[in-house]
């Protein structure tokens, strides 16, 4: 998996971080954090491409680490070119994404910045995630910064939650671009490198600034913000929950529909507050549970006995948790923090006129268990958890915000 695109052309590859000696002589992010641009023209934007690991497919018998592949843009299979879901067995790296597409030097500079670890992959990891928002945080928002944007390459089973927790944390106008691919390399339809080079020219883009964490998937501009996966096989895989299309790719151009902006009620954390959390790089456990009739309230206890801080509710409706109100308040009494959203695809889930727990609005369940993640690391009790949920929505129907006992 891949991350790189900080706006600027041309394409490097990530070395090992300089020493000290050589650091105080660098007066750029790009000295300092060893990188090595690829491209001849040094006019052109810097994009850094941050590879994301993806599931482990492979480990040796000896004690190297575990081979780890870039998601689905850089998996793929031996049976065949019509293979589509038992693929995994063949993997490419970042640099040979890049080599495939021979347009991608003429219209950018790129350094590649390989993530491999042997504890796990994003999809099963948020510390690892934690450590790359930090470091693209560096890259991109550092006083020293001159790389202009960034591109990772992501599988695609849980890019939207990198997504989301990168644009609630890295906010320095600069974009950050996410892609991947619906089908494997060696597939007659393999998407990836149209995928990839979209996303390279919209970090690339003057226009891409000021709009947040971006997806760019199937010719089509998503908010980080309010991106999904809603579809698990169709190359048209991800899309908005709300707020609609950003723009589009007309000749792998980025073509926005309005002027840049940000979702109204979007809340940034402060990454080094949230740094300070005592299991950091770890954030706090927060579990996801699933609204139905006969809802057994005593998950959301077991899911405390069993460590979580925090349960997201996935709720039916307009955000109704059908059964278990006392179970769940018995657990909110020995701390745990509840955050309910609606099981529905689209629409939110409401405040109640005199809370309980927060509502989510219109975030996702997904995108809310991590925002209940930074919420908690932030240090936020369950005031300010619901605050930070339900505050702007509250302002803009008019209910005014009263806090719980």
């Amino acid at each position: 998996m891949r991350f790189s695109s900080f706006v600027l052309a041309g394409i490097a590859t990530l070395g090992v971080f300089a020493s000290p000696s050589r650091a105080r002589q660098v007066q750029t992010a790009s000295g300092r954090l060893g990188l090595m641009w690829l491209g001849g023209n040094s006019s052109l934007p810097k994009i850094l491409y941050v590879v994301f690991p993806g599931l482990p497919r492979y480990k040796a018998n000896d004690c190297r680490s575990v081979l780890y592949t870039g998601g689905t843009i850089a998996s793929g299979s031996i049976y065949g070119a019509l293979d589509d879901t038992q693929y995994g067995q063949l993997q490419i790296t970042g640099e040979e994404i890049i080599a495939r597409n021979p347009y991608l030097l003429n219209n950018t500079q790129l350094a590649v910045s390989n993530w491999t670890s042997d504890e796990g992959s994003t999809g099963t990891n948020d510390a690892l995630v934690m450590n790359m928002t930090r470091f693209a945080h560096d890259a991109l928002c550092s006083a020293d910064s001159d790389i202009d944007g960034a591109v990772y390459t992501h599988g695609t089973n849980s890019l939207e939650e990198t997504a989301f927790l990168m644009d609630s944390l890295v906010n320095c106008e600069k974009p950050i671009v996410g892609t991947g691919a619906m089908r494997p390399f060696t597939h007659l339809g393999f998407e990836g490198d149209a995928n990839f080079f979209d996303a390279v020219m919209l970090a690339a883009s003057p226009e891409s600034r000021n709009r947040g964490l971006m997806v760019a998937f199937n010719a089509r501009i998503i908010s980080g913000y309010w991106v999904t996966k809603l579809h698990s096989t169709n190359a048209n895989a991800f899309g908005p929950t709300a707020g609609g299309d950003l723009g589009l790719f007309i000749n792998s151009l980025p073509v926005f529909f309005n002027t840049p902006s940000q979702p109204l009620h979007k809340h940034y954390f402060n990454l080094s507050t949230v740094s300070q959390y005592k299991s950091f790089p770890a954030l706090p456990k927060v579990d996801i549970l699933y609204a139905a009739r006969e809802f057994d309230g005593r998950l959301a206890l077991d899911a405390q006995a069993n460590g979580a801080q925090g349960v997201v509710i996935a709720g039916t409706g307009n955000g109704g948790v059908p059964t278990g109100g006392d179970e769940i308040s018995e657990a909110m009494e020995k701390g745990l923090q509840v955050v309910v959203g609606t099981r529905s695809p689209y629409g939110p889930s409401s405040p109640a006129r005199t809370p309980t727990f927060a509502k989510a609005g219109f975030v996702h369940v997904i995108q809310a268990r991590i925002m209940l993640q930074l919420a908690i690391a932030s240090g936020m009790d369950m005031n300010q958890t619901i605050d930070v949920f339900e505050g702007g929505f509250r302002k803009a129907i008019g209910q005014p915000w009263r806090q719980r006992g």
